[in-house]
């Protein structure tokens, strides 16, 4: 007789899971088509499956990075690459950035030009806040589309890939990061875009969020709110949604510098307990097998800087005569903060230039860019050219762009850099308050780290670098075409992989006048793409 093999007995567990591969194959012709997730089904194995992982620290400085507020980030930018050259995109205000982010492209193509915007389908009179996911929803009704550019998470669902993006940051911010997850591509997390009601696009993952982890903290309750929605992040979509590419855009640092400084001990707390996040976040990404075929990038959206004297631009222009009323639709301003967009309605173009010349004359006034023009100057003298900022959009552009006198002078806390910001009033601040928004050095500088599989360690690189490089870049290490034309689009970040050849930088300055006005603008140039370093004009010293 023929020997007998021996079948050593199975588990009910390993059971299941060899009775799980046979008919993996079956249900998941049954689940096609279906939104909601199933843990496991239809997913590229984990043991095969890249993971880009970005997370954004809105307002995050380079130097308030170290080992004792910050040692997770500390430890990945002494291990992997930083950018000792980032930059803010112009107008330095975050919904700017997000989307340039979303989109690997800049305002231009983008079409989201500031935290606040005119657009006369969304409101007739004046500008309305990007920050309010609601505005998006009625800018996409009046025009189509909410960012008038394909995204990310649009380009990665057509190459049958998923990006998932999660927000403790405005709602805005939350939106903007996947605009078109609504319609099926990808996943956007917030969960305040509707309290009670919605807490994720598409659907079916806000009521599975809304199931499972309840109702999140209010947004006064920032660390709280970052806290739900990175436990999210981790138990849910790390877990259970498998992303190809996950954008967490942690909130809390930018409020705490906004009311108390930077370097101060509410900020510092802050950014503790970011760090904290990420690092329990890393954690996961570990437990779950993903860390050494995982890429990280740590980027922020803008620097931060005191606020130190204010100007109300809008009563002035009111006292010149040159705007009716305080409420008149004839000039329409969009503030930044410490940048103003100023749109002119058509009848009132031909006071383009009385505008511009009186601007000039104002001490708090320091760069002024105007449409069209060529060479990198405006139609008007004295101005440069919104091209010069990508700012051209053919639709959304505002008329002037105005940036406002800066210092580097420390704040409170030893933490240099100072600015002049519009407001609602006129003279000296008190206080700690900062913002960005303009092109104070100490704002446009922001942060940019890369840790991971396909990256080079232990390396500083000083070519110049945006969040409109992300996506081009992300794309570029998942095999998918990327569109590498100059027009208004982020490069690939090709110096930042494994075995790639350092690139070089070029600067130079750009100066323009009018009468005694005299302004510089300094730009940095990387394989043909330019970034703005900073701007001001000659003042008597």
């Amino acid at each position: 007789m023929g020997s007998l093999a021996v079948i050593s007995p199975i588990s009910h567990s390993e059971y299941s899971k060899a009775a799980m591969k046979i008919l993996a194959p079956v249900l998941c012709s049954v689940l096609v088509g279906l939104l909601v997730p199933v843990k496991g089904f239809c997913q590229t194995p984990r043991d095969s499956k890249p993971l880009i992982a970005i997370f954004i620290v809105d307002g995050l400085r380079p130097d308030s990075i170290n080992t004792l507020d910050t040692p997770t980030i500390a430890r990945l930018r002494k291990e992997g690459v930083e950018y000792l050259n980032s930059h803010s995109i112009f107008p330095t205000v975050t919904r700017v950035n997000a989307t340039a982010l979303a989109t690997g492209t800049y305002p231009v193509l983008n079409g989201i030009v500031g935290n606040s915007m005119f657009v006369s389908g969304v409101n007739q009179r004046t500008a309305f806040d990007t920050g309010d996911y609601k505005q998006l929803l009625k800018l996409e009704q009046v025009s189509g589309r909410i960012a008038t550019v394909e995204t990310l998470g649009e380009i990665l669902q057509r190459n049958r890939r998923k990006l998932v993006t999660v927000s403790s940051g405005s709602t805005g911010n939350g939106f903007l990061l996947n605009p078109t997850a609504a319609h099926g591509n990808g996943i956007a997390i917030h969960g305040l875009f509707d309290p009670g009601k919605t807490a994720a696009y598409p659907k079916q993952i806000s009521d599975a969020v809304t199931q499972r982890f309840g109702s999140p903290p209010s947004e006064r309750d920032e660390i709280g709110l970052m806290n739900w929605t990175d436990n999210v992040l981790r138990e849910y979509v790390l877990q259970d949604l498998l992303p190809d590419v996950v954008i967490d855009w942690e909130g809390p640092l930018d409020s705490a510098q906004h009311a108390n400084g930077v370097g101060s001990p509410q900020a510092k707390e802050a950014l503790h307990q970011i760090d904290q996040s990420i690092s329990r976040t890393i954690s996961k990404i570990e437990a779950l097998g993903l860390l050494s075929r995982t890429d990280i990038i740590i980027g922020s959206d803008h620097g931060f800087a005191h606020n130190t004297d204010a100007v109300n631009l809008l009563d002035k222009l009111v006292t010149a005569g040159l705007k009716k009323a305080a409420n008149s639709t004839d000039i329409i301003l969009a503030s930044q903060g410490q940048s103003i967009l100023l749109y002119l309605m058509p009848e009132e173009r031909e006071k383009l230039g009385k505008l511009v010349g009186f601007l000039q004359q104002q001490p708090s006034v320091d760069l002024i860019f105007t449409r069209n023009g060529k060479d990198g100057l405006g139609s008007v003298p004295g101005t440069f050219s919104l091209d010069l900022i990508n700012a051209s959009h053919p639709s959304r552009a505002a008329d002037v762009v105005v940036s406002m006198a800066w210092t580097s002078k420390p704040n409170p806390y030893g933490v240099r850099g100072t600015q002049t910001i519009n407001s609602n009033m006129t003279g000296r601040l008190p206080g700690v308050a900062s913002g960005h928004g303009g092109l104070n050095p100490w704002v446009i500088h922001n942060t940019f780290l890369a840790w991971g599989a396909d990256f080079k360690k232990q390396t500083r690189i000083d070519v110049p670098v945006s969040l409109a490089d992300v996506t081009p870049t992300v794309l570029t290490l998942l095999g998918i075409d990327v569109d590498e034309s100059n027009a208004g689009r982020g490069r690939i970040l090709r110096e930042v992989m494994k075995g790639a050849a350092a690139a070089t930088t070029k600067k130079r300055i750009l100066k323009t006048s009018a009468g005694s006005y005299e302004a510089s603008l300094q730009i940095s140039t990387a394989a043909g793409h330019d970034y703005i370093d900073t701007g001001s004009r000659q003042r008597a010293k």
